[in-house]
């Protein structure tokens, strides 16, 4: 058996996927703990250490899975490799200087890892991304919706003192809160204590984005994941 098939093996074992799943899941605990601020030298020293480790043990996983396929190139054909080696790449660069939340930003980036390491979350991920394709007209539409409403919004009600129409920027931002549904009613309360009718506008812009359009947008998502789940019990059949 030469070295190839030892590093394939090795990569294919359950022991070695659940070691490197435990690993991310451990490096991201361990960047939430370097968010406190330690008085004592000697924690702060084993934090760095246990970094470190961390990283050296990513740096050989990721070569492992290298120099194990047969042909290189073909580690740089799947997207999550490529996914993988950016994280770890990232994860060599010092945290020092000006830049250090920039990288603690880049090692809390490990735990996106564990997608790779796990087919459902990565059907998930792939399926989301085929839907966002799939449904591009329909994004288009929903921004469409919301500029012409964003727009009249601003005509109509930019006099009313806390209505949060008084510019475009600021339409947009509270247009997309009402389309989540999120507080909605209080936004339009404080419009129709100045113009009772605007409830029309509100109304309307509810029934047109968060029932119609982001419904069809969930139906292709579903429509989607349905496919790509088909596609992949015909391929293990």
């Amino acid at each position: 058996m030469n070295y190839q098939s030892k590093l394939l093996k090795i990569r294919e074992s359950t022991i070695f996927q659940v070691l490197v799943t435990i690993i991310i899941l451990f490096s991201s605990v361990m960047v939430g703990v370097g968010t406190f601020d330690f008085n004592n030298r000697f924690a702060l020293n084993i934090l760095i250490g246990l970094d470190i480790s961390i990283t050296i043990f990513f740096v050989i996983e990721i070569l492992i899975r290298f120099f194990a396929e047969k042909k290189k190139i073909g580690f740089f054909k799947d997207g999550w490799n490529i996914f993988d080696l950016i994280i770890v790449i990232s994860s060599l660069i010092p945290t020092t200087g000006s830049s250090i939340l920039v990288l603690r930003l880049l090692r809390l980036a490990r735990l996106l890892r564990i997608i790779s390491f796990m087919p459902e979350l990565r059907f998930v991920i792939e399926a989301l991304v085929d839907s966002l394709k799939k449904s591009f007209y329909v994004l288009v539409l929903i921004f469409i919706l919301l500029y012409i409403y964003a727009v009249a919004g601003v005509i109509f009600f930019e006099d009313v003192k806390g209505g949060r129409f008084e510019d475009l920027g600021e339409a947009l931002l509270v247009l997309v809160q009402i389309m989540t549904l999120s507080s909605w009613e209080e936004v339009m309360l404080t419009i129709t204590a100045v113009y009772p009718y605007a409830w029309a506008y509100f109304v309307s812009f509810v029934v047109l984005s968060s029932i119609i359009i982001l419904n069809l947008f969930v139906a292709i998502l579903v429509d989607v994941v349905s496919e790509k789940r088909r596609e992949n019990l015909e391929k293990n059949s």
